[in-house]
């Protein structure tokens, strides 16, 4: 039997009390005589001895026990359930090394060893520590029951042995999922009944600002968990990142250089194959540089010993892609004054696409331009092909287009009025929409200089229902619009690009345009298309084997993705190549600092207290005492000798009767 509070357990002494007074039982010895109590008959005293001073017992013993049972029951007395001091004295903790690209700078990596170190052997003997990397994913190198398992003699070997095997990746740095990660490992090794006992997550890092932490964002923390931030500084801050930027010219690539804003250095060199380039880039700022010719790997130097990590970039070599197109319309192709001209010559000019154009729907065509009525044998298959997903660009070059138009849209023929005007410029295009993905960015976006001299008028109410207005002509009139059909949709161009209706195919913006606008059909055909270091590449089914940039050949299975763990040229069979580069936020170095992780509710603080075992009993008895409640019966037992002590005690005192009285 335990006692939640024993202090009251002094207030036993009070038994005393009632003893003393059954001892302190005597006759008067001064009696004062009363002219009233003449008529009455003096009643018998009886001697009080030494020996029979202690009278009535049961009734003392009664009055001993309330006083007993009431000392107890402010005491909260409690049966304990064993001893697991041992338990309630443990610390979890969770040692969580950054591995990521960034941690390869300098001395890092050895000191981000050492300190691992240091936490391990510095762990108690009744502690358990757990051992996970985070890079781009979370791993566990040694687990709470690897741990537990192991010699006590040896567990910090079987740690320090792990850890000694690692080396840092060439990932990115997701610190959110590694905190995420060892905050459930400690979950699912302490269990309900271990919930209060202190754990905390050490993440030994640099804490660069390009770490990831979406993942602890709306995160739960339990109330004993603590996360200690142990940061890796780099001896010199001396930084420069390479990466690639979009070209015009797949034969010329741009890179973009970025200087650290820590960086005392601004002056840089370029190496790619036989060209070098001297670049000049202040700290905290990037530069684009175009290259003369294309090249393979390009080198950045220039930022100082230990910083080579991010100073290398690959480019895959460009191979022209096979794609089908089909342009159905009215005339030559080689006729100026029609778009078919303009359509062909944009695509043809291309240096990453190997166009091929078709006549027959039946050749599936990546891209379909209509500028000219169908039959209905046209019009049935133009719209299977739409419902299949497919996409369709229909220029309305006349009026009498109306029925064509309404029936690929599936609705009601509309009727199509020429515009009577001088020329019309565009207003409210939609630059949000997909079809128009090219130009988001803002300089791309003027297109008031390309005049419309003429153009077809549709009323939108004749449209189908989910038609969207992509951008109006300034008469209000509809000049793009978008129509769903089934899995795919039909774009309505309200006048030509070529001369004789706009000045559209001789602007800047008509060839983005159409690849814009087709940026979903066959190959991707703008911009630069990376791929980094951990996330899976687009490889097409029927494809075996890989041969990595080490020269090694490794083989692929089927239904399960490829993610490469290292920079470089990745060849596929068929001779398709794949670039694969650092990712660039691994190039933000500056210090993250614990302030972001606090404002994301992430616990950051001191390390737990490694020998809370009083603390932990305190709350184990309240919660033993609490499910017990003996304090209650104490107060029935309690009553209930109250009520038998009032009983006996009325019955045990004399109550004599006088019946007569002798007159003097």
């Amino acid at each position: 039997m335990s006692f939640l509070f024993p202090l009251y357990l002094a207030g036993a002494i009070t038994i005393a009390l009632p003893i003393y007074l059954h001892l302190r039982r005597k006759p008067p010895k001064d009696a004062v005589e009363f002219s009233t109590l003449m008529f009455l008959e003096p009643s018998k005293q009886q001697p009080i001895k030494r020996r029979s001073q202690l009278e009535n017992l049961p009734l003392l013993l009664l009055r001993c026990l309330a006083l007993l049972l009431l000392a107890a029951m402010f005491s909260r007395p409690f049966l304990a359930g064993g001893d697991k001091e041992g338990a309630a004295g443990q610390k979890r903790t969770v040692v969580l090394i950054d591995t990521s690209a960034s941690m390869r700078r300098g001395e890092l990596w050895n000191d981000a060893i050492a300190s691992a170190k240091e936490m391990i052997g510095n762990v108690q003997s009744d502690g358990s520590v757990a051992v996970m990397t985070i890079g781009q994913t979370p791993r566990t190198l040694v687990s709470f029951g690897d741990w537990r398992d192991a010699d006590p003699s040896r567990r910090a070997d079987i740690a320090m042995k792990a850890i000694d095997e690692i080396s840092p990746e060439w990932s990115g740095s997701n610190l959110g999922n590694g905190m995420i990660a060892a905050a459930e490992m400690i979950a699912d090794a302490v269990g309900d009944e271990d919930s209060s006992l202190p754990a905390e997550i050490v993440v030994i890092s640099d804490l660069q600002s390009g770490a990831t932490l979406d993942a602890v964002a709306e995160a739960t923390w339990p109330g004993e968990l603590s996360v200690v931030l142990t940061q890796v500084e780099a001896s010199s801050t001396n930084n420069a990142a390479i990466s690639a930027a979009a070209s015009s010219d797949p034969d010329k690539p741009t890179v973009r250089v970025r200087n650290d804003p820590d960086s005392e250095t601004s002056s840089f060199e370029i190496r790619a194959g036989s060209q070098t380039i001297s670049a000049i880039v202040p700290p905290g700022e990037s530069r684009f540089f175009q290259l003369a010719a294309p090249a393979s790997e390009i080198i950045l130097g220039g930022d100082g010993e230990g910083q080579e990590f991010d100073n290398r970039l690959f480019l895959a070599p460009r191979k022209a892609a096979s794609i089908k197109l089909q342009f159905m319309g009215a005339g030559k192709p080689d006729d100026s004054n029609r778009p078919e001209y303009y359509f062909r010559r944009a695509f043809s000019l291309s240096k990453v696409l190997n166009p091929s154009f078709v006549d027959d729907l039946e050749e599936n065509p990546s891209i379909l331009t209509i500028a000219r009525s169908l039959n209905p044998e046209e019009t049935t298959k133009v719209r299977n092909l739409l419902k299949a997903g497919g996409r369709a660009l229909l220029v309305v070059r006349e009026t009498s287009m109306a029925k064509t138009l309404g029936e690929l849209a599936g609705g009601k023929t509309p009727r199509l009025n020429e515009y009577d005007g001088k020329y019309s410029l565009l207003q409210n295009i939609d630059f949000d929409h997909p079809t128009l993905g090219e130009f988001r960015d803002p300089r791309w976006r003027d297109f008031t200089q390309i005049h419309f001299w003429k153009h077809r008028e549709v009323d939108p109410a004749d449209l189908p229902d989910g038609s969207k207005v992509i951008a109006e002509f300034d008469s209000g009139a509809p000049a793009w619009i978008e129509i769903p059909i089934g899995e795919g949709s039909l774009l309505v161009m309200m006048s030509g690009w070529h001369p004789r209706d706009s000045q559209l195919s001789l602007s800047t913006k008509f060839v983005p345009l159409l690849f814009s606008i087709f940026s979903d059909a066959g190959p991707k055909v703008g911009g630069v298309r990376q791929f980094f270091v951990g996330d899976p590449l687009p490889i097409q089914e029927g494809i075996n084997q890989i041969t990595l940039p080490s020269g090694k050949k490794s083989e692929l299975e089927a239904g399960v993705s490829f993610s490469p763990d290292e920079p470089g040229i990745y060849r596929l069979e068929g001779g398709n190549a794949l670039a694969v580069n650092l990712r660039p936020s691994e190039s933000e170095l500056t210090p993250l600092g614990k302030e972001p992780l606090v404002a994301l509710g992430v616990p950051v603080g001191k390390a737990a207290e490694g020998t809370p075992a009083s603390r932990n009993r305190t709350l184990r008895n309240q919660e033993s005492e609490a499910g017990q409640n003996f304090w209650r019966w104490a107060v029935v037992v309690l009553l209930v000798l109250l009520v038998v002590e009032s009983w006996l005690g009325s019955r045990s005192t004399p109550v004599q009767l006088q019946t007569e009285a002798t007159v003097s």
